[in-house]
């Protein structure tokens, strides 16, 4: 939609024109009354006496007519104003101005204390225009609107979707002059008949419904009535039908049509053809179209200046598209919109016919090859983006033929070779440059001074050191700066801060920058500032008041944590080593990062609005300092806090029981002194990955509700006190992907029903590549670029993972429950579980065999089953296990012939203890010969012997003695002489025995 949005009026008028009428001045000044703020200076001149104007026909943003003095036009838009916006309200005094055509209060604050567009605007009999557009109005479109008869031009474009609303837009069909109509953002979801009811307005020359959620285009109309239509803009609603079926196809008086986003589908139909006025076309977003269907559409329309097909083609080659576009099209179409249509192969010299282009937009296809020479014959060419493609080799000098160009985007593709100051000889109008993501190198001399002032510039990955670029000294205009990875290996220039004084944006992240922060940073603009991963030292200085994300982690800076800005919402911190307690938190922080440094002391009384006022945080990290004493219960009043991770720290006392009350997603506090049982208020975080809980003092039995905390996929509560059995409900957690117990008292078998744990079984792992389950995917937008420092054991060694995203990047599943007292069997379907990785059930009391399938898992690199009671042979399936690199059987009663193969035989080499203690082993790599072919047999034959040993031989012996002591005694018993023979051997053997002990004490008394 075409609207004006100047305000200026002419220096002078007329001698002969008459003066303001005196109370339509007074309506003026009521009028500006309502006004609370005008940063702008809208109304500076709105004002009598001696420093004002007396005629309000000369104030700014009045007109009045020339035959009668009355005022005809209001124009007090703030669309030019940087956002400097009319606050207040419109009051009912502008009905004074009773002859007033034109009323434009778009791009202001003039909603009112009630929020609502005004019905009394419905009064205005001479309204030829209206616009209030981008004003924040709440609620539903009033129906008085429909008594402005004379109206031309209506727009109440919403300020965002959902402001406001209307379920019936019947009120549009009084307006029977009505030639322009726009209405985007307002949600009409509920109106159906909305093709109906413009269908009834003839007059009607533009309407822009975009972005209105309207639900369907395919309406039967009995009579088409918009025979002068050129304007149709539906952007961004939401049709979801075939693009064929819609009701204005044969319409064929557009001059602009814009389809793009609104979920059609299919074919464009023939009658597109038929549209030979068209000169703006925007289909994009509109899938399964083929691109030789499309272009055979576009061969008539020889009047287009604007075309936009993104995201339309699955497929299709550069060099068939550019070909079939109209040859009348060659000195006529100025802006071509292709990006993301998968489109491939090497771009043709045959563009250079496209003399007119102004714009050229082929970003995020497969295009490959260089870039061509011919580039340079674009001379009317100011936007080209080639970004995220597959482009090689070398960037051509005749870039730096293109005079006119405002904008390069060569980002994000396989480019080499340096760059110098010849590629930019003749780009005196360039702005935005953007060479970020490709291998390409800057040789441009501190001496070199560009003719060009750049807005934007992104050279991440590029290598632009070792010294800090000199020549960005002259671009004065920076607003985003991203020099990141760029092998700068210097220190923060000392012109630093002015030079770049109005930036919004700066990255310079992942260099090499040694020395101080500039002290004067805090005189810049800035709103967001990376210089994370470099080797920054000293104090923090005061930081920009503007400022809303800041990172400064992996660097080497000290002190404290400096006051930390009122607008900002995200800082880092980490890795660094900054002292000091954790600092007062400003009113719109979401995310605090101050993770491995040296903070010390309690942590503060987060309830002290004073100081601690962040209402909306929802991460917080402070793992890996010196944190002493409790873990305050204010905490809690972070009621939006997702993240929490003090672990590594040294706090004491019970988790606060009103933790489980916010929304907790991810929970560490490992490697404290924490004690108590796990609060039940814990069940509430029903959306909780990650639990974290290993190395304190907790005690008390698992409960049952962890398995209703399904969308868990990392547990780890080792190193604890916990004791009683694992319960059977945590089978319940399909989503887990990582579960560590070790190290407890656990105690009863291990839990039945494993094969429900879904996340740990290949077939719900999508594609080749790592991805979580779609069942158990959560995404908040934040999670994935956070560290909640997780670590986790495997193959012996703890391995720090950061997040849970890369323990899923990897396939790092694993069950870890060793060092407890659990007893029983393994459970067979443990061998369903074949996405696990690392497996450790040692130093428990597990009896029975080894899972005959546990070859099925074929994902196992680490198995350790060490220290049981396990029995009965080694599965042969185990040698399928290709990945497999650590594996201990150690100390069980295993017998039998070991299996063959050369992947146990490489992990006997490297682990030679991983059979010891099983006596009953045999066959190599171990020394001890099986005795028959059926090895495994006679194993078997010979346990059962042993087994029965002990029997018969405790048998035998008790018999011997039972039939022994009867004899000497029926001996004793029935003959007398061995009866006397035998007291006597005792009277003999007494009298010895007494003799000898006499003796014996009389020579030691008698020394």
């Amino acid at each position: 939609m075409t609207t004006t949005h100047a305000i200026d009026q002419p220096a002078h008028q007329s001698v002969n024109r008459p003066t303001c009428i005196p109370h339509e001045r007074d309506a003026l000044l009521a009028f500006k009354q309502g006004i609370t703020s005008d940063p702008a200076g809208l109304l500076d001149s709105w004002k009598l006496g001696d420093q004002g104007e007396q005629d309000s026909c000369r104030w700014r943003g009045v007109q009045c007519s020339s035959l009668t003095g009355h005022v005809s036009e209001l124009r007090l838009s703030g669309y030019s104003d940087g956002g400097k916006l009319l606050v207040g309200q419109i009051s009912p005094s502008l009905l004074t101005l009773e002859y007033l055509e034109h009323l434009d209060l778009s791009f202001s604050r003039l909603e009112g204390s009630t929020g609502h567009i005004p019905k009394f605007l419905g009064s205005f009999k001479n309204l030829r225009y209206l616009d209030l557009s981008s004003i924040p109005f709440l609620g539903i479109l009033p129906p008085e609107l429909g008594n402005l008869s004379k109206l031309q031009y209506l727009d109440l474009s919403a300020f965002e979707f959902g402001y406001t609303n209307s379920t019936d837009i019947s009120w549009l069909t009084r307006l029977s002059s009505l030639q322009q109509l726009a209405l985007g953002f307002v949600d009409l979801s509920a109106v159906a008949s909305w093709a109906h009811v413009v269908n009834m307005i003839p007059s009607l020359r533009a309407i822009d419904l975009s972005s209105c959620s309207l639900v369907s285009a395919n309406q039967s109309l009995s009579r088409l009535n918009l025979t002068n239509l050129e304007e149709l803009d539906l952007y961004g609603n939401q049709f979801n039908h075939p693009t064929t079926t819609c009701w204005f196809w044969n319409i064929t008086t557009f001059e602009h049509l814009d389809l793009s986003y609104t979920r059609l589908h299919g074919q464009v139909p023939n009658t597109l053809r038929c549209m030979t006025s068209l000169q703006y076309l925007s289909l994009s977003g509109i899938p399964n179209n083929t691109l030789s269907m499309m272009m055979s559409n576009l061969n008539s329309l020889c009047s287009l200046r604007i075309l936009q097909l993104e995201e339309c083609f699955t497929q299709g080659h550069i060099v068939d598209l550019i070909e079939k576009l109209p040859e009348c099209l060659s000195n006529k179409l100025q802006e071509l919109y292709l990006s993301s249509n998968h489109l491939t192969g090497v771009l043709p010299n045959s563009m250079a016919h496209l003399t007119s282009l102004v714009v050229l937009d082929l970003r995020g296809n497969n295009i490959t090859g260089p870039l061509p020479k011919s580039i340079g014959h674009f001379s009317s060419l100011r936007t080209l983006d080639l970004s995220d493609n597959h482009l090689t080799g070398n960037v051509p000098y005749e870039i730096g033929l293109l005079a006119n160009m405002t904008k390069l985007d060569l980002g994000d593709n396989y480019l080499d070779g340096v760059v110098t100051g010849e590629h930019f000889a003749g780009t005196r109008s360039l702005q935005y440059l953007d060479l970020s993501g490709n291998s390409l190198k800057l040789e441009l001399s501190s001496e070199w001074q560009p003719s060009f002032r750049l807005f934007v510039a992104g050279f991440a990955d590029c290598q632009m050191g070792p010294v800090f670029p000199a020549w960005l000294e002259w671009q004065v205009n920076i607003s985003f700066l991203d020099i990141s990875s760029a092998g700068i290996n210097d220190t923060i220039p000392h012109w630093f801060d002015k030079v770049f004084s109005n930036a919004v944006i700066v990255n310079i992240s992942n260099n090499t920058l040694s020395g101080g922060l500039p002290a004067s940073i805090v005189n810049m603009r800035l709103e967001i500032l990376d210089l994370s991963s470099n080797q920054l030292t000293g104090p923090i200085p005061p930081l920009p008041i503007s400022l809303e994300y800041l990172f400064l982690g992996f660097n080497k800076l000290t002190g404290p944590v400096p006051p930390l800005p009122m607008p900002l919402m995200s800082a880092d911190f980490s890795a660094n080593k900054l002292t000091g307690p954790v600092p007062p938190l400003p009113p719109s922080l979401f995310y605090l990062d101050i993770s491995m440094n040296t903070l010390e002391g309690p942590l503060p009384d987060f309830g002290a609005p004073s100081d601690f006022g962040a209402p909306w945080l929802l991460g917080l990290f402070l793992f890996s300092n010196s944190i002493t004493g409790h873990i305050p219960n204010s905490i809690c009043k972070f009621e939006r806090l997702g993240y929490l991770n003090l672990a590594n720290n040294f706090l004491e006392g019970n988790i606060p029981p009103c933790l489980g009350m916010t929304d907790i997603i991810s929970l560490g506090l490992s490697n404290n002194s924490l004690s108590g049982e796990l609060p039940s208020s814990l069940q509430n975080c029903t959306d909780m990955i990650h639990l974290d809980l290993a190395m304190n003092n907790f005690s008390g039995s698992l409960p049952i509700w962890i398995g209703n905390l399904q969308a868990l996929q990392f547990i780890r509560l080792s190193h604890n006190m916990f004791s009683g059995s694992i319960p059977i409900s945590i089978t319940n957690l399909g989503c887990l992907l990582y579960l560590d117990i070790a190290h407890n008292g656990m105690s009863g078998p291990l839990p039945r029903n494993l094969s429900n744990l879904t996340a740990m079984r290949e077939k719900f792992w999508g594609g080749s590549s790592p991805s979580i389950p779609s069942s158990c995917y959560y995404d908040d937008g934040y999670r994935e670029h956070q560290n909640i420092g997780l670590s986790a054991v495997t193959k012996g060694q703890e391995l720090d993972y950061v997040s849970v995203y890369n323990i899923i990047d990897i396939k790092m599943v694993s069950i870890d429950l060793s060092s407890n007292n659990l007893t029983g069997e393994i459970p067979e379907d443990v061998a369903t579980l074949d996405a696990l990785v690392s497996l450790n059930i040692s130093r428990n009391h597990i009896t029975g065999s080894i899972p005959n399938q546990i070859g099925a898992m074929q994902s196992l690199e680490s198995l350790d089953l060490s220290r049981n009671i396990l029995c009965g042979d080694i599965p042969a399936t185990l040698s399928n296990l290709t990945f497999l690199t650590v594996l201990d059987l150690s100390y069980n009663n295993l017998t039998g012939t070991i299996p063959s193969g050369s992947q146990l035989q490489t992990i006997y080499a490297a682990h030679p203890f991983m059979y010891k203690g099983n006596k009953g082993l045999c066959g190599p790599p171990l020394q001890k010969n099986c005795s028959s072919n059926n090895a495994s047999s006679q194993g078997h034959l010979r346990r059962a012997e042993e087994d029965h040993v002990p029997e018969f031989f405790y048998l035998g012996v008790g018999c011997g003695f039972i039939v022994g002591i009867w004899v000497v005694f029926c001996a004793l018993l029935f003959k007398k002489t061995w009866r006397i023979a035998y007291f006597q051997l005792f009277n003999k053997l007494y009298d010895k025995a007494y003799v000898l002990v006499f003796v014996t004490w009389a020579r030691l008394t008698a020394t």
